[in-house]
């Protein structure tokens, strides 16, 4: 009896630990995150587009709390995305459109991007 119980248990905290993990931020290679099914050769090699918020931006790189994305089976969260060529109109709390496609070494890397 003891023994289910623990093992009920330690069940219970792994199913914690990983609704968990899907709540903090990610960055920006997405190692880790389930993919779909299908081809992600193509998937990677596509342009994908998302809505957020900018959260912070640094260098070349900007933060963005996004949408879902559901061409790549995204759920929302916030990440850091590297950025092609950075506008300099657009700044922290701004509500943005962009275009992303992953890069070398696996990174995504915004291709496009401007206020809504």
């Amino acid at each position: 009896m003891k023994q289910l119980t623990l093992a009920i248990a330690l069940l219970a905290s792994i199913g914690l630990a990983q609704a968990a993990s899907h709540e903090h931020m990610m960055d920006n290679n997405m190692s880790g995150h389930d993919m779909p099914s299908h081809d992600t050769q193509d998937m990677h090699a596509t342009m994908h587009q998302g809505t957020g918020v900018v959260k912070a931006m640094k260098h070349s790189k900007v933060q963005i709390a996004h949408d879902p994305i559901p061409s790549l089976s995204w759920p929302s969260m916030t990440m850091w995305f590297a950025v092609k060529d950075m506008p300099h109109d657009i700044k922290a709390g701004d509500k943005v459109h962009f275009e992303m496609m992953q890069g070398d070494k696996k990174k995504w890397v915004i291709e496009k991007i401007e206020k809504q």
